[in-house]
């Protein structure tokens, strides 16, 4: 599933990025080749074991935020099948 992606970056800094359909997975990365890989582990590392994930929203719905102005955007394809979800037992 795509998510869009907010990048941006400080001089002599990396790169951060937040996803804002995803409140609190943030990830930064030295090199932007990088970031599709360091969003899929930040996006694993908050969602392990969860039901569910927060639908993706079109960039369009972001992108006039006053939060959102000073950098670029992203669509980031999340393996959603890589993410341990909850095991529910019945007996």
């Amino acid at each position: 599933m795509y998510y869009p992606l907010y990048v941006w970056k400080d001089s002599g800094s990396a790169y951060g990025a937040t996803f804002p359909d995803l409140p609190g997975v943030n990830t930064a990365a030295d090199e932007i080749e990088d970031l599709p890989a360091m969003a899929q582990e930040a996006v694993e590392c908050m969602y392990d074991g969860e039901d569910s994930m927060p639908p993706a929203s079109p960039i369009e719905h972001w992108k006039d935020s006053k939060d959102y102005q000073s950098g670029f955007w992203m669509l980031i394809d999340i393996n959603l099948a890589q993410i341990p979800r909850k095991n529910h037992r019945t007996t």
